[in-house]
């Protein structure tokens, strides 16, 4: 009886464990437009999205990766998907390769009975490393530090490519034209309880975007969230994945993204200084690593998780 109700319930009221136990039939079914002999499927903690681990039979591994309902468009996504490709053929970078469908499709939109919603499908090759926190080091940092600055250069050479902006405060912001206009601040704050701490830190962080202007020298495509969860580390180098939530920004932003997920630690002074020399040391003249720039875009980072958890919990 327990299992046919689970099986029966509407999927906005199962757990994760449920969702992830519905959607692994879907993947299963995504699965079938590639050309990768399956011999194992195993679900992956990690991310906002639903993902897999697939152990081909032909010995390679891949990360089958299923966006969620509110997450970007088809469109957006092959727009990602066209990025990462770009980046394997014409860089050294580590990111993910993605693994083109049968029909030579970037992507691919499945659907299934037991999920409200078809859901748009990528696979990419997994790339081997350690995910680490509480052991980062200064030296890894630099490392880091290097990969996001190179990261920033190849992408702004990518043109035309159909992605938003990474640094939207909420769904209403981004459905506006000016995500950050004086009404986009106002429902922002309405969010946060009335708290007038984010009107402020977004006056910052407004004025400073004024500053820096949108040249390219300071704004284009960027990762949008290189936080612990999606950088590691192999062999000494520094690998990047999940790119999700690229999009145009200031490339400061990325940085802010970085930094702001390591304050917990005890060391974090050092590691911001290693990160920062290491962007540096590729580019060197840069308004990035400017430390009033830095920390308008780090409370900008706050103000969006704080709004992205009251907007998944009302």
């Amino acid at each position: 009886m327990a299992d046919f109700q689970a099986n029966t319930r509407p999927f906005a009221e199962l757990d994760r464990a449920g969702r992830t136990r519905r959607l692994r039939r879907l993947a299963e079914a995504a699965l079938t437009e590639y050309d990768v002999p399956v011999a194992r499927l195993t679900p992956l903690p990690r991310g906002r999205n639903t993902a897999f681990r697939v152990d081909g039979a032909d010995g390679h591994r891949y990360v089958l990766r299923i966006e969620r309902p509110d997450g970007p468009s088809v469109a957006q996504v092959r727009s990602e998907m066209a990025w990462l490709a770009a980046l394997g053929r014409e860089t050294d970078l580590a990111v993910p390769r993605p693994v083109p469908t049968r029909e030579r499709q970037a992507a691919t939109v499945v659907a299934d009975p037991a999920v409200p919603e078809p859901r748009t499908c990528v696979l990419y090759r997994r790339l081997e490393g350690r995910f680490l926190d509480e052991r980062l080091s200064a030296p890894q940092l630099y490392r880091l530090g290097e990969f996001t600055a190179r990261l920033h250069r190849h992408g702004a050479r990518m043109n035309g490519l159909d992605r938003g902006r990474a640094d939207d405060l909420t769904a209403f912001g981004r459905a506006q034209v000016d995500g950050f206009s004086d009404t986009v601040v106002d429902r922002a704050v309405a969010l946060a309880g009335g708290d007038e701490g984010v009107r402020a830190a977004l006056a910052r962080v407004r004025a400073v975007r004024s500053a820096l202007g949108f040249g390219a020298d300071v704004f284009g495509l960027v990762h949008g969230g290189l936080h612990q969860e999606n950088y590691l580390f192999h062999r000494g180098r520094a690998r990047v994945v999940d790119f999700d939530d690229c999009g145009f920004g200031h490339y400061a932003y990325d940085l802010a993204v970085t930094v702001d997920a390591f304050t917990h630690l005890p060391h974090h002074a050092e590691l911001r200084e290693a990160l920062l020399d290491g962007y540096r040391s590729v580019r060197p003249a840069t308004f990035a690593t400017d430390p009033a720039v830095l920390n308008a875009f780090v409370g900008l980072r706050r103000v969006q998780l704080r709004l992205r958890e009251l907007d998944d919990h009302p």
